[in-house]
């Protein structure tokens, strides 16, 4: 745990982060004395203490000079920062794949600050390969209620901590399925055709519907997809649905998130879910389009 900072070591320490932010290469103890308009030697002491802290970073040799380490960013943001621990995933593109890389710890720093906010990310792993300039999406687990797109500035190989300027942060809220979802469902019965199954579909101005029994249980799915190939193949269209539905239904449960629907549309690829009560009964269908028009009214 650090000790708290004296005015005149948190003033040093601001300025010769915001030197570094402003110039992005090692900041010599000069330029922050000019700044500050003090003596060289007295902030040259007071950034020794604050690397005894482990709050600078420091080489030597004529390009050298200081530079803020990633806990200075924790201390400088602590007034700002919400913390969040446990398991996630940081993925950085590399051409034609992803580098997924374990995230152990994530906090996020100067969030009500002026300048970008920055995520200071802590892998469970190796970052060898993580340089700066890498553009990288992190998403929090296991609800993946975070996701965060920016770009490395820092990576920290000795303690794995990485430090991302933030381009895009989306929060997604914790909201059930049944609070969105549209609740005139059109059904089809098992017995209707293919032609009428059409019908239903265009009249209702939907793209999907359930197949259900004459007993109201869910037996199938087809699209106006489903019904263009067996137009498209020349197929006899007054046949029982039940010739052409899909008969894997994925569902989701009125009280699940909508993360659980979107979780559930990725894994299966589609962009529809048929909504069912606790007694397995449809009660509605949820789209894609449904949660996103949902998340952009919230802003």
């Amino acid at each position: 745990m650090t000790r708290p900072l004296t005015m005149v070591q948190r003033e040093v320490l601001e300025t010769l982060t915001r030197l570094y932010e402003q110039y992005k290469r090692m900041i010599k103890s000069k330029e922050v004395a000019q700044v500050l308009g003090k003596d060289e030697g007295t902030v040259r002491n007071i950034i020794m203490v604050l690397k005894n802290m482990g709050l600078v970073e420091s080489r030597t040799g004529p390009a050298g000079g200081y530079v803020p380490s990633l806990k200075a960013y924790e201390v400088l943001g602590s007034a700002t920062t919400f913390h969040l621990a446990g398991y996630g995933v940081m993925i950085v593109p590399r051409g034609d794949r992803e580098l997924k890389l374990s995230v152990a710890n994530l906090e996020i720093i100067g969030l009500f600050a002026p300048e970008p906010a920055k995520a200071v990310v802590r892998i469970a792993g190796n970052i060898s390969d993580v340089r700066r300039g890498d553009k990288v999406k992190i998403e929090s687990s296991p609800d993946r209620r975070i996701v965060i797109e920016g770009v490395v500035e820092r990576a920290d190989h000795h303690a794995e901590e990485v430090l991302v300027s933030i381009g895009r942060m989306v929060i997604l809220p914790e909201v059930r399925v049944g609070e969105i979802i549209r609740r005139r469902l059109v059904t089809i019965s098992e017995n209707q055709t293919v032609r009428e199954a059409a019908k239903i579909l265009y009249n209702h101005g939907v793209r999907g519907a359930p197949i259900v029994s004459s007993k109201g249980d869910v037996i199938g799915f087809i699209t106006t997809t489903d019904i263009a190939m067996v137009v498209a193949n020349g197929e006899d269209l007054d046949v029982p649905v039940t010739r052409y539905m899909r008969r894997n239904v994925v569902v989701v449960s009125e009280n699940d998130t909508i993360l659980e629907a979107i979780r559930i549309m990725s894994f299966h690829g589609i962009g529809r879910l048929l909504v069912v009560n606790s007694q397995g009964r449809p009660v509605g269908i949820i789209t894609r389009t449904d949660i996103l028009r949902f998340i952009t009214a919230l802003r």
